[in-house]
């Protein structure tokens, strides 16, 4: 039971809410939803490819996204080994132009020769002539960053690529990788940020909204956990997904609480669980969230998150029952 009077906060009705928001990529003059799309899940076993959604569904789900004013679609050739570019080349293959695709080159793939193979073979998958945002997916410090940023900047001169990004960098990290670049800058960090992974909040952030750059959320809904349908008692069926939740955040049943303020809120802003967590993220003018979705009617949703704003006191709320940072 909530201790706290939410009567008493000051709701913003989702009534005032203001139509989809996009912000540029870094300084790159590309112009990215405030809400994107997240495809890890496509292709993948794990997350229930073939049970739970398909080839089908998944088309469906790119397309309702793009509806929904959502422009930017983020994948990586490792994606249910490269099925998640295939399948996304396919469904926006007669509105490419209208789409900004950021794909990912694998840690082992960052030599000279091992981007530009993986750069090809990801062109080919997203039936595309270039992709606007070209990302490091994890660092890997057996391999000189000079070597890797480098070639990034060759595949931007070479118009392959319209943007260098990178994912997982650490501040220090980052700051190196900007320091070997000559002539293009990187635009943007892709890192994991969400109620209960608050730590790029020290310092990270602040430094990417000082320096230009955008910050890109992925797992803004912490696998399912900030939507509700997980809980004590209550996980997925599959071993490995039920690992991957506990291993990554602990102890389920310490967020029980901070579910509790959510369902509240929510109820008093006529939005769902999730769209309080990913306005929350939002939050920020520099980030950008990607969730994934398995249905039509989850990525409406999410679309929608970009319209809601939370109250001072809405936030003071949530502070009181997040994990410190």
């Amino acid at each position: 039971m909530i201790s706290h009077k939410l009567s008493d906060l000051q709701f913003i009705s989702s009534e005032e809410a203001l139509r989809m928001r996009y912000l540029e990529l870094g300084r790159s003059g590309i112009k990215v939803s405030k809400v994107g799309l997240g495809t890890w899940q496509i292709g993948s076993s794990y997350w229930g490819w073939e049970r739970e959604f398909n080839r089908d569904s998944a088309i469906g789900v790119i397309k309702t996204a793009l509806d929904c004013g959502i422009n930017f679609i983020d994948t990586a050739e490792a994606y249910g080994g490269g099925l998640s570019e295939t399948i996304i080349g396919e469904a926006i293959e007669d509105v490419r132009e209208d789409v900004i695709i950021a794909t990912k080159v694998s840690p082992n793939h960052l030599s000279y020769r091992g981007v530009k193979k993986s750069l090809k073979q990801s062109l080919k998958r997203l039936k595309t002539k270039y992709v606007d945002l070209y990302q490091v997916h994890w660092p890997n410090p057996l391999i000189p960053i000079r070597e890797t940023m480098r070639t990034m900047e060759e595949l931007v001169d070479e118009g392959k690529v319209k943007a260098i990004g990178v994912s997982n960098f650490s501040l220090g990290r980052l700051r190196k990788a900007r320091e070997v670049l000559k002539k293009h800058d990187i635009v943007s960090n892709q890192i994991e940020y969400n109620f209960l992974r608050r730590n790029p909040e020290k310092e990270l952030i602040p430094y990417c909204q000082k320096e230009g750059l955008t910050v890109i959320a992925y797992s803004p809904l912490a696998q399912g956990l900030l939507t509700g349908k997980y809980g004590p008692g209550k996980m997925p069926n599959e071993f490995f997904r039920r690992a991957f939740i506990y291993v990554r955040y602990g102890k389920i049943g310490e967020i029980t609480n901070l579910v509790e303020v959510l369902k509240e809120i929510s109820s008093r802003k006529g939005a769902s669980i999730s769209q309080i967590a990913l306005s929350w993220v939002l939050r920020h003018s520099n980030v950008v969230a990607i969730p994934g979705a398995k249905r039509e009617e989850h990525v409406k949703q999410n679309a929608e998150s970009a319209e809601l704003e939370l109250s001072n006191k809405e936030l003071e709320m949530l502070e009181k029952f997040l994990p410190k940072h």
